[in-house]
C-alpha cells in the first residue's frame, strides 16, 4: 500500500472494475429501501476494499502535485481521511436498516474519492490518452409480436439513470491493449453469459464527456446464435434486468443517444456501411 506521504505508482484498477465500483454505488444510493442483507454485505466489503487501496494514493498524490493552500488539495485530503475513517474505523452496527446507513455513507465517500481519482491521475496527462474505449454487440431476434419486425436485446444498468427507461447494448470497457473485437466477446459474456463471436463492424460512436473525458464505443454484429437464446445475468448488482426490446418502442425505453445509435447498426446490419457517429448522430453532419 503507497504511503500517505508519497504519490508511487496508483494501484491498479481495470476500467471494468471501475464501472463495478461506479454501479455498487450507485445501487445502494439510488435504493428507496434497504436491499437484501447479503446483497448489502458484499457491496460493502467491495467499497472498503476500493477505499482501502485508494485512499493512500489519493492523499499523498494530492500532497505531492499540488500546494499546501489549493482547494483541490484540500478537498482530497479531507476526503481520503474522511473514508478511511468510515472504512476502518465504523461498522454497520445492528439492523437492516443501521447497516443500509453505513453502506450509503461508504458508496457517498467514494464516489467523492473516485472524483477525485480521476483528477489526480489525469492531471497532465496526454488527451488521447484518456478516451474510454468500449465495445458493444447488437444481437437481434425475430419479433414475436409483429411480423418482418426484430427485437433487441438490451440491458437495463443500475446506475446511472432510472433501471428501465436506461437501456443500451449490451457490452463494456476495453482494457489496456485488448482488440475492441475481443473486448466485445468478453464483457457481452460477462453481462449475459453468452458465448458471442464478432461477425464485422456497425458503428463507431464518438462521446465527449464533460470536457475532461470522452469516449469511443465500437458496435459489432455477431454471428448466429440460434433460435434459442438464452441470457443469464451476472450475479455483481450492477445490472437491474435485460430485455428484448422492440425497434419501433426503442425510444420508450433508452435515451434518444441509445436510440440513434442502435437504429444505425440496424441499418448497417442490413447491408449499409459501418456507420461513424458522434452521440448517436452522423458524424459528419455536426462536424465543427
Amino acid at each position: 500500500m503507497p504511503h500517505a506521504g508519497r504519490r508511487g505508482a496508483p494501484p491498479t484498477l481495470r476500467p471494468e472494475a471501475e464501472a463495478d465500483i461506479e454501479s455498487t454505488a450507485g445501487l445502494i444510493l439510488t435504493a428507496s429501501m434497504p436491499p437484501p442483507a447479503e446483497i448489502m454485505e458484499a457491496s460493502a466489503a467491495e467499497l472498503r476494499r476500493f477505499i482501502n487501496e485508494w485512499a493512500p494514493w489519493i492523499k499523498g498524490t494530492a500532497r505531492e502535485s499540488l500546494p499546501v493552500d489549493d482547494p483541490r488539495r484540500v478537498a482530497a485530503e479531507r476526503a481520503a481521511d474522511e473514508a478511511t475513517y468510515r472504512a476502518r474505523c465504523t461498522g454497520p452496527g445492528d439492523g437492516l436498516a443501521s447497516a443500509f446507513t453505513y453502506c450509503r455513507s461508504l458508496a457517498l465517500i467514494t464516489r467523492e474519492l473516485l472524483a477525485h481519482r480521476r483528477k489526480l491521475g489525469l492531471a497532465g496527462a496526454d488527451p488521447a490518452a484518456c478516451v474510454r474505449v468500449t465495445a458493444r454487440a447488437l444481437i437481434c431476434r425475430p419479433s414475436p409480436a409483429e411480423a418482418g419486425e426484430q427485437d433487441v436485446l438490451m440491458v437495463s444498468p443500475a446506475h446511472p439513470g432510472v433501471p428501465g427507461t436506461n437501456f443500451r447494448l449490451p457490452g463494456g470497457p476495453a482494457v489496456a491493449g485488448e482488440p475492441t473485437w475481443e473486448a466485445m466477446a468478453r464483457t457481452v459474456r460477462e453481462e449475459t453469459g453468452l458465448a458471442v463471436r464478432p461477425a464485422r463492424l456497425l458503428v463507431t460512436d464518438w462521446v465527449r464527456g464533460d470536457g475532461s473525458s470522452a469516449g469511443i464505443t465500437f458496435v459489432y454484429a455477431v454471428a448466429a446464435l440460434g433460435d434459442e437464446i438464452s441470457v443469464r445475468l451476472p450475479e455483481w448488482p450492477g445490472l437491474a434486468g435485460y430485455a428484448w426490446v422492440p425497434v419501433p418502442g426503442m425510444d420508450e425505453h433508452c435515451s434518444p443517444h441509445q436510440a440513434r445509435r442502435v437504429r444505425a447498426a440496424l441499418d448497417a446490419a442490413r447491408g449499409g456501411a459501418p456507420a461513424e457517429l458522434r452521440l448517436g448522430t452522423p458524424a459528419y453532419d455536426v462536424a465543427a
